[in-house]
């Protein structure tokens, strides 16, 4: 059982399409943006996950907020494994598919 928690990271995701497989299913590209403040609002990295997309010359399918934590239990030692990732809700702009939880690992 985890009893606290210490914020390690953050990472800003935009994943584009870069072009499209000989199947038809979309060609995806993540672009990772390292070294976010975890106290940014989800809103503000939206903004500007959307105005750097604008750089990007491919059509944008999502932006993603990847948080990265260390989990301790009550003995002051580390869970298995050590860290955790996962969005927490940050913005998305729509389209299909998804890096599945792909974060920093440790």
């Amino acid at each position: 059982m985890a009893q606290s928690s210490l914020a390690l990271g953050t990472t800003l995701q935009l994943q584009t399409q870069s072009g499209t497989r000989a199947d038809g299913q979309p060609k995806l590209k993540v672009h990772k943006f390292n070294h976010v403040s975890p106290q940014a609002a989800d809103d503000d990295l939206l903004a500007v996950g959307l105005a750097l997309a604008q750089l990007i010359d491919e059509p944008l399918v999502q932006v993603e907020r990847v948080d990265v934590a260390l989990l301790t239990n009550a003995s002051g030692g580390t869970g298995a494994g050590g860290t955790g990732a996962g969005g927490s809700g940050g913005g998305s702009t729509g389209g299909s598919g998804s890096t599945g939880g792909q974060g920093p690992s440790a």
